[in-house]
């Protein structure tokens, strides 16, 4: 398939005929960044980081004119360098899921044909039969929200190695695969000087505002727990969450687990991932009633010591005296709540 629609090129920057139509401008790092001709794609690029870190969507703009879709093509690299040089995991997070909810919103709006085309240039192996849309499991699984009990392989049809799935399921799935390439893609790179310099009052002011976020996040109280009895390791997840940082699932059930096992309120534990760069109201939601028990019969414990050490959550390098006398976190925070009352004594 060959897209030969410039707006078209203008909503998915980051399909291979939007970045070889930017290569044919001939337009150098310099000139993008410095250039007055492309002002107003330097200030669409401030615009789509700005919106995601605060709406959480990079925002609409019009697409009238080719000079408008030339400039939102090429604000797309710019967000993304500028994304990187702020240097903040909770800012890149937050951007790339801004991206990719916006490419959501248009992809619903496209026929099969164009999402089987975008399908196949992310690396995904999904075809049509009849009228029936199916997806190779291993991708499904890759890119898939598991985490809803529809989603679940359980209790999709799989035949012949494919799941089936329907035309919102597949946009849903692209978007997962963005905001996930987009991730890598910014946490491997490095900030560019020149990048830095053309942007510096606004970055600082993003860096400022992203910390500021964290460290609010981060002295906030959470419900009756006192946060200075918290164990190293929850302590560590908590820290986690709030930057941004890819935390694994065990970590994220460890400390819903640890919380729900103090008497936390479930919607105070919520509040806890509000803060979070990639928080999703529904995804929280269900992971939170599983863990807790709202959901099923089951009221999980967090895992003990041996187990956070194992699934390499345990902190290690910060493991303190009374770490060394307890096995579970648990037990860390009772025992130093009962050391705390002795010396207030």
């Amino acid at each position: 398939m060959e897209v030969k629609d410039i707006a078209t090129l203008a909503k998915y920057p980051f399909l291979k005929e939007s970045r070889e139509y930017i290569k044919g401008l001939s337009i150098s790092v310099d000139d993008l960044l410095q250039d007055l001709a492309y002002e107003r794609a330097r200030v669409i690029g401030l615009e789509r980081v700005e919106n995601a870190l605060r709406k959480g969507d990079v925002g609409n703009r019009s697409l009238a004119t080719e000079t408008d879709c030339i400039m939102e093509l090429l604000s797309y690299p710019i967000a993304r360098m500028i994304s990187v040089c702020v240097g903040e995991p909770y800012l890149r997070r937050r951007y790339a899921l801004g991206e990719a909810i916006h490419f959501y919103k248009y992809l619903q709006n496209e026929d099969m044909s164009f999402l089987l085309w975008v399908a196949k240039e992310l690396g995904m192996d999904v075809k049509t039969l009849d009228s029936r849309i199916e997806i190779y499991f291993v991708d499904y699984l890759k890119n898939a929200p598991t985490r809803y009990k529809e989603w679940k392989l359980v209790n999709r049809v799989l035949d012949r190695g494919y799941v089936y799935i329907n035309h919102r399921e597949l946009c849903r799935i692209i978007e997962e695969n963005l905001r996930n390439r987009i991730v890598k893609e910014l946490d491997s790179r490095e900030c560019e000087e020149t990048v830095y310099k053309t942007f510096q009052k606004e970055i600082e002011g993003f860096r400022n505002t992203v910390r500021l976020k964290i460290k609010k996040a981060r002295t906030k109280s959470i419900g009756k727990v006192n946060m200075t009895l918290m164990p190293p390791c929850m302590r560590k997840i908590l820290s986690m969450i709030q930057s941004g940082e890819n935390v694994p699932h065990m970590a994220r059930f460890a400390i819903v687990a640890f919380l729900n096992s103090l008497n936390l309120s479930f919607n105070e534990i919520m509040e806890m991932f509000r803060n979070a760069p990639d928080y999703e109201e529904d995804k929280t939601r269900y992971q939170v009633e599983h863990i807790t028990g709202r959901k099923s019969s089951t009221k999980y414990t967090p895992p003990g010591c041996d187990k956070m050490r194992t699934y390499g959550i345990c902190p290690v390098e910060e493991i303190d005296e009374i770490c060394k006398k307890v096995n579970h976190p648990l037990s860390y925070y009772k025992l130093k709540w009962k050391l705390s009352k002795g010396k207030k004594k």
